[in-house]
């Protein structure tokens, strides 16, 4: 019994400390890429490139977005390999099966929304987490000395500020009433259009700081760029 369940524990450890180096990598690699490509030496010739800084900055957030879809894919991927023998049974098949059905029968044409909204949403808010990390970065850069510690710094304060404006927000809107007793149509169609409302603040709250972030990167590369 133990003895044959320690070789799968340890399989698993492994497999997780693979999973989160993965992760580890990609965003080391996306802060490496953007910090050596525009803030060290290399940024000498990457800025005598006729290419103006947004570009430099929306080329270098596009290819971390599509690293970041390509690990989270991957690690999908390989736990539904692993634990297919677990998971991808006939009984369970056919009860996600049966969950999908109920769900788009439940909520019509609108849970295709909520498909949709769900992937925009991530999509910003990915963008946005990344641009906070180039804002800092840049923002680090600044100080003539410790420039990975004013970086930190940066991140810290930024990731505050917006916490802070986001419950000050979350505050505000507070008082809607969400009715989750659903007993007729009416109050089934209101209750879907109060997900949707909540799905597309969600979305734009998270482009309004995507786009905070990115002016203020872009701000710094521009007007306040120092590559000594």
């Amino acid at each position: 019994g133990n003895s044959m369940q320690a070789p799968q524990v340890i399989s698993m450890i492994l497999y997780v400390t693979i999973l989160i180096g993965v992760f580890v990598m990609t965003l080391v690699v996306m802060i490496q890429r953007f910090y050596r490509n525009l803030l060290t030496d290399e940024g000498y010739l990457m800025f005598t490139l006729p290419v103006k800084a947004r570009q430099h900055i929306i080329s270098k957030l596009l290819v971390a977005v599509m690293w970041i879809a390509v690990s989270v894919i991957t690690a999908f991927l390989s736990v539904l390999v692993i634990a297919s023998g677990d998971i991808l049974t006939p009984e369970v098949i056919q009860a996600t099966t049966e969950s999908l059905a109920e769900f788009f029968n439940y909520f019509g044409s609108s849970a295709v929304f909520f498909i949709i909204e769900a992937i925009l949403f991530i999509a910003v808010s990915a963008s946005a987490s990344i641009l906070l990390i180039y804002a800092s970065i840049a923002v680090g850069h600044l100080f003539n000395r410790h420039r990975i510690l004013a970086a930190f710094g940066a991140f810290i304060v930024l990731n505050t500020a917006s916490q802070i404006v986001l419950t000050l927000i979350g505050y505000a809107v507070s008082g809607i009433n969400y009715n989750f007793h659903i007993s007729t149509f009416d109050e089934l169609s209101s209750f879907t259009n109060k997900i949707h409302e909540f799905m597309w603040l969600s979305i734009v709250l998270s482009a309004m700081f995507a786009a905070g972030y990115f002016a203020l990167t872009n701000f710094i590369l521009k007007k306040r760029l120092n590559l000594e």
